[in-house]
């Protein structure tokens, strides 16, 4: 009988607790991907565009970079000290939200890679 009701709860948790807990941990990062678009928009967008396709010949695209696609630390990089008109965003922005930025633009307009913390960002400062 012991054996009948270790396995009905396993059917239950797996059918009716098992989805509410992974909506519950999915809630941690959606917002964490929505906070690095309403960054983006706010702070790279005018230049870089909405859909990362740039301006031609003036803000470079971020779709299909290969500096964005290479390492997060190189992003990163430029977020704090700047790249030719692009302007140091240090002290503008949290290295928190340097984060969100450059991990939704990793993640974004078809570019794939990995995350990177804030913690790492403030090591390269």
């Amino acid at each position: 009988m012991k054996y009948f009701h270790a396995n009905l709860f396993s059917f239950y948790f797996r059918k009716s607790l098992c989805p509410l807990l992974c909506l519950f941990l999915a809630r941690d990062v959606y917002p964490a991907e929505e906070i690095g678009e309403r960054l983006f928009l706010e702070n790279c967008a005018e230049c870089h565009q909405k859909d990362g396709k740039g301006i031609p010949n003036i803000y470079p695209a971020l779709a299909g970079n290969e500096l964005v696609e290479g390492s997060g630390a190189d992003v990163a990089l430029v977020l704090i000290i700047g790249r030719g008109e692009m302007p140091s965003f240090d002290g503008a922005i949290s290295t928190e939200e340097m984060a969100h930025i450059v991990n939704y633009v990793r993640n974004a307009f078809g570019n794939q890679g990995e995350l990177i913390s804030a913690q790492t960002i403030n090591s390269l400062k």
